[in-house]
């Protein structure tokens, strides 16, 4: 071996004996030192930002004018049913939007596989309680299913073009769910000072962890395909708006993308910002999905969290002032 080679995986290993449709544990060896840590955080933020998946967006419910509206003889009123539907997992390839039907009519617990799935679109988790139909009751709705990536609220939802009487749903599209690495020492001769890359995924069941990861690995590369560009006058763009450029020069910071950027951010999953185990358990128990949702708190507000320590507060506090955030912010 050269001196100067630079050492690289030449396959990447899945752990079989723990592989699911809903985990999968890789590794990857020999990195050079340091590089373990440079691939997986960039593997782990993509992964968790950059997956597009299906979500429901709207539904329509048979006698509801709107979310605060109830159902005859049903026993969940319709925001429950709506925080149950926020829990549908569907796999939809080939289409943007579809819409799904429901009927129910006989008394006892709606489920999911009572929705007609159609071309394309497959219900992963058919035993989803939706609701619970009394003697006389009925159920009728239309549940549009729509891709997408991230989390987008319902106010942005309502702006979509779509039939009266759907009552538009906060989405969260990634089929991520959690992201872990570790970098290990490796050996490569007698030389001990490699790295070996493990690389966890967990998600929803839409998408297979082999697949996200390739989806990511494909993310990565055409991310960093522009720096290959042999030539600098071939791959440096210029600008004539000197306004921009001094703006940027002066303040550090593209104010007409900063926005925009800061948008993105906040719409993120909370298992972007990299906390721990706990602290996102505590955060989702109280419906703390993103983190937006969780800027929005203040410090008192998190202390009335079951669970929820000082610890947990120092860490958060910690995360959101890398980026720039804090609790309390107002928008």
């Amino acid at each position: 071996m050269a001196l100067n080679e630079i050492k690289l995986p030449q396959a990447i290993q899945l752990e079989e004996k723990t592989a699911s449709d809903f985990y999968g544990k890789f590794i990857a060896e020999p990195y050079e030192s340091g590089y373990g840590h440079t691939v997986g955080n960039s593997l782990r933020r993509i992964l968790l930002s950059g997956m597009e998946g299906a979500a429901v967006t709207a539904v329509r419910i048979a006698g509801a004018v709107h979310e605060f509206s109830t159902v005859p003889n049903v026993r969940e009123d319709v925001i429950n049913i709506l925080l149950n539907l926020k829990h549908l997992r569907v796999k939809m390839e080939g289409k943007t939007r579809e819409y799904l039907q429901l009927h129910a009519a006989k008394p006892g617990v709606v489920t999911a596989a009572d929705i007609e799935e159609t071309d394309g679109v497959e219900i992963v988790n058919k035993d989803l309680v939706l609701a619970t139909l009394e003697v006389g009751g009925s159920l009728e709705m239309e549940i549009e299913i729509s891709r997408g990536k991230g989390y987008v609220p319902a106010e942005d939802l309502a702006k979509v073009q779509r039939p009266a009487g759907f009552i538009p749903m906060d989405a969260l599209f990634s089929p991520i769910v959690k992201v872990h690495y570790d970098v290990e020492p490796a050996r490569v001769g007698q030389k001990t000072d490699y790295d070996r890359l493990i690389l966890e995924i967990t998600t929803d069941g839409t998408l297979a962890p082999a697949k996200a990861l390739h989806r990511a690995a494909v993310l990565l590369s055409k991310s960093l395909h522009i720096f290959t560009i042999e030539g600098e006058e071939d791959c440096v763009a210029t600008t004539s708006d000197e306004a921009v450029v001094e703006e940027t020069v002066a303040t550090g910071v593209n104010t007409s993308s900063a926005a925009s950027k800061q948008d993105e951010l906040l719409n993120q999953s909370i298992e972007f910002i990299e906390l721990s185990s706990r602290s996102i358990n505590c955060l989702k128990s109280e419906n703390i999905n993103t983190v937006r949702d969780l800027v929005k708190m203040t410090e008192d507000d998190l202390k009335m969290i079951k669970n929820f320590g000082a610890k947990s507060m120092d860490e958060i506090k910690e995360r959101l002032a890398e980026m720039n955030l804090s609790l309390g912010m107002k928008f």
